[in-house]
This record gives structure tokens, sequence and C-alpha cells, in this order.
């Protein structure tokens, strides 16, 4: 097995044996490469760069599995929608793309494992109000990093709070230090901001205020 930092692990944490797989944005090929070990199935590893799928098409070489890292350029999803594929990974890019992807896309999966490192509270918004259904949804520390980690079916439907639409769903074991880093990052840019930009920071430190509280008084 490949040595992964705590992001990557989670993701692949989440495979299972037979689920058929596409890495969108896959850059390295870790996750891809990972996953046919998991899954024992041949894995999609997809890129708008060649370059970056050149990195995952040399890892597969190394691991002796370039029969089974398909590796393809494209955008999004339309490269593998013809293809068998019951599970998409989307871990390399921000909430603004994954939710561009995903709304070009006419085609449901059984299963996505979304990692957005950037503005989750939009990614998360989008699953409630398209008809996805959330199973988890809980955020990881990897290196001096946090990233949520959320794990959907393509039917079904999720109400998120509005703490949760902020911090997701799970209590994991990093989302306390989580929130206490994000209470120092809104402190600071709200000393800043005006307009509706301080407002939104204002209401999600109130979620975080309301949310100590109901902690405080278990």
């Amino acid at each position: 097995m490949l040595t992964l930092d705590e992001r990557l692990s989670a993701v692949v944490k989440e495979l299972e044996l037979g689920d058929k797989v596409a890495d969108i944005g896959c850059d390295h090929g870790k996750i891809a490469n990972s996953a046919v070990q998991i899954t024992k199935n041949p894995v999609y590893a997809v890129d708008i760069s060649a370059e970056c799928l050149m990195k995952a098409r040399t890892l597969s070489k190394e691991l002796l599995q370039e029969d089974d890292v398909i590796c393809l350029v494209g955008d999004g999803l339309n490269p593998v929608k013809d293809k068998d594929v019951d599970t998409i990974v989307i871990a390399g890019m921000g909430a603004h793309e994954i939710v561009k992807i995903l709304s070009d896309s006419d085609k449901r999966y059984e299963k996505y494992i979304l990692v957005p490192h950037q503005h989750a509270d939009v990614l998360r918004a989008f699953l409630q109000e398209n008809g996805f259904f959330v199973k988890k949804d809980g955020v990881v520390k990897s290196g001096n990093k946090f990233y949520p980690v959320i794990v959907a079916e393509g039917i079904g439907y999720t109400r998120y709070t509005p703490f949760e639409t902020y911090f997701g769903k799970d209590e994991t074991e990093d989302l306390a230090e989580f929130i206490g880093m994000r209470k120092k990052v809104l402190k600071m840019l709200a000393s800043r901001a005006k307009g509706e930009s301080l407002r939104k920071i204002l209401a999600e430190t109130r979620e975080i205020e309301e949310y100590e509280n109901q902690r405080n008084n278990r």
C-alpha cells in the first residue's frame, strides 16, 4: 500500500471492495492507485492536465498497476460519462469547482467522496438543494490544514443546520481544534470586513458560540 497523509487516508477509507471508481482531478494519482488495491477493480484517473496525468501514470507503472489505472484527459465527469463507474472521488479542488462539475453532469452515481479545499459551505448547500443524501461529513486534520470529507449518495435528501453548513455533521476528533482555529481567523477577518462580508463572518461566529454553549450545557 502507498503511504498517504491523513487527508488521502480519510478518502480511501471510504472505498470498498467492488467499488468502480473514477478519481476526478487525480493529480499525482495516489488515490487512484490506492483505489485499485482496495476495490480490486480498474480505476479511472481523470485530469484536465496531461502533465498531471503523467504523474499518475508514472506512479501506476512503479506499482505495476499500469493496466488497472486508466488515465483520461478531460474536464470534470465528461470523460467517464459512458464508463462503468459507480463511485466518484473529487478531492483536489475548491467547492465552487466541485459544484460546477456536479452541476454539469446529467448522471447521478451511487457514491461520491468529496473533499473541498475551500468554501465547504457552498458545496453543502448545493448537496442539500439538489437531492443528494449525505452519509458522512466530518473534518480531518492533515499537516497544518483541515479538510472536510463528505460522503454522499446520488439520490436522497439531506438537511444541514446552519452550524453544520459551516462545520459538517459529524463530530470528529479534529473538529474542536478546527473550530478554535476558525474562531481566530474570523476574528482577524472581522476587524477589516464591511457590509455583506462582515455579516457572513458574524453569522458564522454566532453559530460557533451557540454550538459551544450547547456543548457546555450537556
